[in-house]
């Protein structure tokens, strides 16, 4: 692992020059796919902005996609691209698997980007969706190459942590409530604070998926900001104002549906931090409904979901590894209809939103865990515990 950081680190400081002759592509449209020179299985999607100039060094995106799926990563950076002037490039080879074949990938696919587009060094930015977004965080944290993260997803792998962090990054992290990875990111922001790494979390109500590009753009015109505050972008007093009232209407919107918690996440994105009466009005908002009784019982009623939460999690769990060392393809699976049955009639309750969206999430959980572990089961032949994992993932997802 060191010595991978060590090469992406000389990497980065080497690769100044570009050879665009190279690739002459086209601007406004996903190109894929993209081959890597020194690996020609390999390849790449990139969206060069309508505004690309290869004279003009730009600032760029690299993303991954957990699925190696090119064009399906790009797709929801665009506006932001477009609006904020990102080249963006997605693997069409990395995906889910080991992490230092991926780091392997990334490496080569750096190189050529940097070599051979006009790209400001000093503008790199990273990206990824579920596994593609921990990749994204580690060379994010451990190469300090990168001005900024957007994970979108997932957090850091626990291991990531233990890596001495370069905070000279800005963290994006964003989630959908209905996200089986929802609390992992909650509790991801409150580490990033503690590590002193300036961050800020998306909460929408969406399940595991990329985001839309309405929230993609909200993200870059957090990014946006900072990147005024560290003087590596002139600042726009045009796009601050426009910064300002999108995240204003949202909130005042989130505010009238009493969704307060979402309602004050919103106005946070819309403060600059350069003192202007946008900031203060937007500080004085959020005071104002922090204070409230209903904020105050908001909260509430979310520490109590997520106990009941976890209690539920640590009971599927255990359940489910207690029957794995016994388990055969006949057995009796009445246990996991009763909960499975409890479950689906809470994710249909629209009286209990929180509820709802807490089954959903534990649902999605247990039937990524429930296949995977079969999977597992099928690679190393133990046959009776991957047809009892079979049988109990289709239970799972026969009204999931």
């Amino acid at each position: 692992m060191k010595n991978t950081i060590y090469y992406i680190l000389f990497l980065f400081v080497m690769v100044f020059g570009y050879s665009q002759d190279k690739q002459l592509l086209k601007t406004g449209i996903i190109i894929d796919s993209v081959k890597i020179t020194t690996a020609p299985t390999e390849s790449y999607a990139i969206y060069l902005p309508k505004k690309y100039d290869s004279k003009t060094p730009m600032a760029l995106v690299f993303i991954f996609d957990p699925a190696a799926r090119g064009k399906k990563g790009i797709a929801p950076f665009i506006l932001a691209a477009e609006t904020y002037h990102y080249i963006l490039v997605c693997s069409n080879t990395l995906k889910n698997g080991l992490v230092q074949n991926n780091i392997a990938i990334a490496n080569r696919l750096f190189d050529q980007v940097l070599q051979t587009y006009a790209i400001d060094t000093s503008q790199l930015y990273i990206s990824g969706f579920s596994g593609g977004a921990r990749l994204a965080s580690l060379f994010g944290i451990s190469t300090g190459a990168f001005q900024g993260v957007i994970a979108c997803g997932a957090s850091f792998n626990a291991m990531d942590k233990f890596i001495p962090p370069s905070n000279k990054f800005s963290y994006v992290g964003m989630v959908g409530d209905r996200d089986m990875n929802y609390h992992e990111m909650l509790e991801n922001k409150e580490w990033l604070d503690k590590t002193k790494i300036v961050n800020t979390l998306f909460v929408t109500h969406a399940g595991h998926s990329w985001p839309k590009q309405s929230e993609m753009l909200r993200a870059f015109g957090w990014l946006e900001i900072e990147a005024y505050k560290k003087n590596i972008r002139p600042k726009n007093d045009t796009i601050i104002k426009r910064i300002y009232e999108i995240n204003t209407q949202i909130g005042d919107s989130l505010k009238a549906n009493n969704e307060l918690v979402l309602s004050v996440n919103a106005y946070e994105k819309g403060i600059t931090f350069f003192n202007t009466n946008g900031d203060n009005a937007l500080r004085a908002k959020i005071a104002e409904i922090k204070k409230s009784g209903a904020y105050k019982d908001e909260i509430a009623k979310m520490e109590k979901i997520k106990f009941e939460e976890n209690k539920i999690l640590d009971k599927l769990s255990l359940r489910f590894q207690e029957e794995l060392k016994t388990a055969k393809s006949n057995t009796d699976l009445k246990y996991w209809k009763s909960e499975i049955e409890e479950l689906n009639e809470m994710k249909l309750d629209n009286k209990n939103l929180l509820a709802q969206n807490m089954a959903i999430r534990v649902l999605n959980w247990f039937q990524i865990m429930v296949y995977e572990t079969g999977q597992e089961f099928k690679r190393n032949q133990q046959n009776d515990k991957f047809l009892y994992c079979q049988e109990l993932y289709k239970i799972i997802t026969e009204k999931n």
